[in-house]
């Protein structure tokens, strides 16, 4: 007997195996995020220059390789293969990264995993929403995403007590390991019906495109888009807390509380956004409140107080984030869900992930790291301006 999306979801929880995958998904990307970079510099000898290169080409690469994958999900209507795909690609390539100390042969793993990893994200968040209803969607997101913040507390923590017993290297290993329990998960992941394109497709990245012609899409992603740089020029905060003299516990809190206090914010604003039944809202406030954080940033050198102030992206970071994912599944139909939450984080974290922090670096060089908060700040405060023009459903 053939059951329906709402037989899977009400009776044997179709979401559940996908909260655990996004638990020890992000789990995995909390101590590689965290401590490749120093490995890289400390156990290889990287130059600073040569660690850009390394994080920067793969997200280049990623973005147009992101977008095939997304889409190629939407015209088979499949995403289980692809979410096993992409674990094992990370679990394999993290591990990878363990094994060499080269620049060349670091810049080879990382431009294989950036052809071969599906983005797993996008791909769950897909799932979740069909799942769900139009009504129930931020609700439905934002209870799936804590479970990130979970795996990514948690996660981060071991990691910097096992890098302090055994080594840096002993973080990434934890990664790999956690990539490939994420993978294990995803056998058990169930498949939503959300169609299918069934009109063969030799050119992948048609149906991005099309999204792109799509006046509502167009209108969201460029309005936000310098918020989405400013995000990232915040990965210049641990530098910024050092040179002011913050011990490394201090700066490690300050990435951990926020994570902390953004998982009732996400309970909350979840049912919010559903009950008012507009994004429109969450995405102004998400982007005023960023620019109200960067421009205290650039006030104080006080690492104390900017810990402090840091906190503040538990009312930043879960509007912007909801809202986002649930806009996008709103003025799409399912059968292109994919393909726009592959395309909006590729936005987010790929070309504003490039973006940000190359124009950030060029400024904090020439004028300081407080004018460079302030230049993100601005960026911000556009965003806000401009978000009422967002046009919605």
């Amino acid at each position: 007997m053939v059951r329906t999306t709402a037989d899977i979801s009400n009776k044997t929880g179709g979401t559940k195996f996908l909260n655990l995958l996004m638990l020890f998904t992000t789990a995995a990307w909390g101590p590689r995020v965290v401590f490749v970079s120093i490995y890289f510099s400390k156990s290889c000898g990287i130059s600073l220059e040569q660690i850009g290169v390394l994080i920067a080409v793969p997200i280049i690469i990623s973005i147009f390789a992101g977008t095939a994958w997304g889409s190629f999900s939407d015209v088979t209507g499949r995403k289980k293969p692809f979410l096993i795909q992409s674990a094992f690609i990370m679990a394999l390539s993290t591990f990878a990264i363990t094994l060499v100390s080269s620049f060349e042969l670091l810049l080879l793993i990382g431009l294989f995993a950036a052809f071969l990893a599906p983005h797993a994200e996008g791909l769950m968040v897909a799932s979740v929403f069909g799942f769900s209803s139009s009504q129930t969607r931020g609700t439905a997101y934002s209870r799936f995403v804590i479970w990130g913040s979970v795996g990514w507390i948690a996660a981060t923590v071991i990691g910097g007590f096992v890098s302090s017993v055994f080594g840096v290297k002993a973080a990434l290993y934890l990664a790999s390991l956690l990539f490939f329990i994420a993978m294990i998960v995803s056998f058990k992941v169930p498949e939503p019906r959300t169609g299918a394109i069934t009109t063969p497709r030799r050119n992948y990245f048609a149906p991005t495109t099309e999204l792109l012609k799509k006046k509502e899409i167009t209108i969201f992603l460029l309005i936000l888009f310098p918020l989405f740089v400013a995000t990232n020029m915040g990965i210049f905060l641990p530098v910024y807390m050092d040179f002011l003299g913050a011990s490394f516990a201090l700066i490690s809190i300050a990435s951990t509380i926020p994570a902390i206090l953004e998982i009732p914010f996400y309970l909350y604003l979840g049912k919010v956004s559903d009950r008012i039944g507009k994004r429109k809202p969450l995405l102004i406030f998400s982007a005023f409140t960023s620019s109200l954080r960067f421009l205290l940033f650039a006030l104080t050198s006080n690492p104390y107080l900017i810990f402090s102030i840091n906190s503040i992206v538990a009312l930043t970071w879960p509007p912007l984030d909801v809202a986002s994912s649930a806009f996008i599944s709103d003025v799409l139909p399912s059968e292109k869900w994919v393909t726009g939450q592959t395309l909006y984080r590729i936005m987010l974290w790929g070309i504003a992930g490039t973006i940000g922090p190359f124009v950030g670096g060029l400024i904090s060089g020439a004028w300081g790291l407080p004018v460079m908060f302030v230049f993100a700040s601005a960026l911000a405060a556009v965003s806000g301006i401009f978000s009422r023009r967002i046009t919605e459903r």
